[in-house]
C-alpha cells in the first residue's frame, strides 16, 4: 500500500512540474490552452478555470498541456488567430516544449539545495575495499581501513570531496598522492590510466569507501543467474568448489569464464545449494569478451551507516552542491543511455511503473528527506528522457522546429506524421520493454 500511494505522489507531482513548464512558457507567449490535464484517457476530474479546463485522467502515467491548434481538419477562428500554437514562430514553440523538461531540471536543483541545507549523508573518506585497476601499480599498498587526509596535498573531510578532487587529475599531471591517517603518503603514476580511460575517480581506480559482501542483492530479469534458479539474498560461497572470500573474486571468476558453465554452491537460509550457471558472454570497453552473470552485490549496510556522517551546507555553499548533484545525475543518465544503447547494459535493466513503486515506498519509509531526494532523481531522469532527439518527445519537437527554422518553413505534413509515427513506435517499444520488465520483477523471473 505504501509503495502504491508513493507511486501516484511521485508522478502527480512530477507530471504537474513537467506540465507546468509548457503550460506556463504557453501562456507567456499567449497561446491559448484547452486543457491541463494530469493522467491520459477517460477524464475523472474537471472543472473550469479562468483561463482554461483543469482535469485528473484515469491513466497515471503522463500529462498533457492542450493548446490551441490548426489542423486541415480543424479551422480556427481568425479572431484566434493570435492565439494559436501552431502560428507561434518556431522559436517559440522550441521554448514551449524545452519549457517541461527545465521545470523537471529546476525542480531537482531546488529540492537538492534544500536537502543541502538540511543536511546531506556523506561518507567518510575511508578505504574500506580495494580491487586495483591493473593499469595504477602498487594500488594495493593503501592499507585497509586507513582514512585519506589529503589528496595532492588538498585536505578532504568526505568521500564526495576526495572525488572532486581526482576528477580534476588530467594529462599531463599523472600523480596521485595520497596521504592517509598518520601522515603516511602514497604516491601513483595516473599516466597509463589516463591514457587508455576517458573518466577518472577512486571508485574507477578500484578504491571504495564501502565493502561488498558475497550476497546477491539485485538479479536482472532474464539474466543467466535468472534462469539458473540463483534468487536475491542468496550468498555465494564457492564456484566450482573454490572457496571465496571477497566479491571481487566473484567476480573475476565469473569475468574469465564466457560462455563456460561453472557449478555455484549458494547458501540459502539455512540450505546449501548447487547451481549450474551458464555463464553469458560481453563485450568490455576494452573490447574483450568477458562473462557475466547478471547479479549485483549487498553492501555492508552496518559499515555503511558506521562511516557516514551529515554534512549541512550554508545557503551559498548549497548552490555548489544542488549544481554537482544535478550535472552527476545528467551525466550518468547519459552514460546510461549510451551503454543501453551500445549493449554494455541489458535492456532488462529498464524500470516502469512497479520499479518507481518500489522505490517510492521504500524513500517515504526512510523519510521525507529520502523522499525528496528520489523525486530529484526522477526529475531529472524525465528531463534527461523528454530532451532525446525523439519524435512525439520534446527533444524531438525541439529538433523539427529547429529545422523549420534552417529550411525558413515547415516539413511537409506527411513527412512530419511520418516521423512522429515512428516517435510513436519508438516510445510505445521502450515502454512495453519496462512493463514486461516489470512483469518479470512480480515473478520474480
Amino acid at each position: 500500500m505504501l509503495s502504491f500511494f508513493g507511486f501516484l505522489i511521485t508522478l502527480a507531482i512530477l507530471i504537474v512540474v513537467h506540465e507546468f513548464g509548457h503550460y506556463w512558457m504557453a501562456r507567456l507567449f499567449k497561446v491559448k490552452v484547452i486543457c491541463f490535464s494530469v493522467g491520459f484517457g477517460p477524464k475523472l476530474l474537471q472543472w473550469q478555470g479562468k483561463h482554461n479546463q483543469w482535469c485528473i485522467s484515469l491513466i497515471p502515467l503522463g500529462g498533457y498541456v492542450q493548446m490551441l491548434e490548426e489542423t486541415p481538419s480543424n479551422r480556427v477562428n481568425d479572431s484566434l488567430a493570435s492565439s494559436v500554437y501552431t502560428y507561434k514562430p518556431a522559436w517559440q514553440r522550441i521554448l514551449i516544449a524545452g519549457a517541461g523538461p527545465l521545470a523537471n531540471l529546476l525542480f531537482a536543483f531546488i529540492a537538492y539545495y534544500i536537502l543541502g541545507m538540511y543536511g546531506v549523508n556523506q561518507l567518510r573518506p575511508v578505504i574500506q575495499s580495494i580491487n586495483p585497476t591493473p593499469l595504477v601499480h602498487n594500488l594495493n599498498q593503501l592499507p585497509l581501513n586507513s582514512t585519506i587526509k589529503t589528496i595532492n596535498n588538498q585536505a578532504i573531510t568526505s568521500w564526495q570531496e576526495a572525488e572532486q578532487i581526482v576528477k580534476q587529475i588530467k594529462l599531463p599531471q599523472t600523480n596521485l598522492i595520497i596521504t592517509t591517517t598518520a601522515q603516511q603518503k602514497y604516491t601513483f603514476n595516473l599516466n597509463e590510466y589516463l591514457l587508455n580511460r576517458d573518466h577518472l575517480s577512486l571508485t574507477d581506480l578500484g578504491i571504495y569507501p564501502f565493502r561488498f559482501l558475497s550476497q546477491i542483492a539485485y538479479i536482472e530479469p532474464q539474466s543467466p543467474a535468472s534462469q539458473a534458479g540463483l534468487q536475491e539474498q542468496d550468498q555465494i560461497i564457492a564456484i566450482n568448489q573454490q572457496s571465496l572470500n571477497s566479491w571481487f573474486n566473484i567476480a573475476q571468476i565469473i569475468r574469465q569464464h564466457p560462455s563456460d558453465k561453472l557449478n555455484f554452491t549458494i547458501k540459502r537460509g539455512q540450505q546449501v545449494l548447487n547451481l549450474p550457471v551458464t555463464i553469458a558472454s560481453s563485450t568490455d570497453e576494452n573490447g574483450q569478451i568477458i562473462g557475466k552473470i547478471g547479479i549485483m552485490p549487498t553492501l555492508d549496510t552496518h559499515l555503511l551507516a558506521q562511516n557516514s556522517f551529515i554534512q549541512y551546507y550554508t545557503w551559498t555553499s548549497s548552490f555548489i552542491y544542488a549544481y554537482d548533484a544535478c550535472l552527476n545525475l545528467i551525466i550518468n543518465n547519459l552514460q546510461m543511455i549510451y551503454s543501453l544503447i551500445n549493449g554494455q547494459i541489458s535492456w532488462h535493466n529498464v524500470g516502469g511503473p512497479v520499479t518507481i513503486a518500489k522505490a517510492s515506498g521504500l524513500a517515504l519509509h526512510q523519510g521525507i528527506k529520502s523522499f525528496i531526494d528520489l523525486l530529484a532523481l526522477i526529475s531529472l531522469s524525465l528531463a534527461v528522457m523528454n530532451l532525446l532527439p525523439i519524435p512525439i518527445l520534446d527533444g524531438g519537437h525541439i529538433v523539427l522546429y529547429s529545422i523549420e527554422i534552417l529550411r525558413g518553413k515547415p516539413l511537409e505534413a506527411k513527412t512530419q506524421h511520418l516521423i512522429l509515427t515512428i516517435g510513436l513506435m519508438m516510445v510505445l517499444a521502450i515502454t512495453g520493454i519496462a512493463l514486461y520488465n516489470d512483469f518479470l520483477k512480480l515473478l520474480n523471473l
